[in-house]
């Protein structure tokens, strides 16, 4: 998986590994000490080749770019994402 994510989205690999960190640190996430260290120093490698990835690029920019879309953009989404929020609740 990490090799799909280097290849294809380096971006969303530093995204997983910080909100896993963040997980743990918040106290939702009781990795082994272990499997901490290891995620500490992977994402800090993929922050290192990140940043050299984006040494080419000029101006004040930093990242990646996130599109939010709504079902009034994509035409196609109308209805599929109709719903009742009482369907999805558990009621007694």
């Amino acid at each position: 998986m990490r090799e799909f994510y280097e290849q294809n989205n380096p971006w969303a690999l530093e995204e997983l590994a910080r909100r896993f960190l963040e997980a743990e640190q918040r106290g939702l996430w009781k990795a082994d000490p272990q499997v901490l260290k290891d995620l500490k120093d992977i994402y800090l490698e993929i922050e290192g080749w990140i940043e050299e990835k984006m040494e080419d690029v000029k101006g004040e920019f930093q990242g990646g770019s996130v599109d939010v879309m709504t079902k009034t953009d994509v035409k196609e989404w109308e209805g599929r994402l109709d719903f009742n929020i009482n369907d999805y609740l558990m009621t007694k």
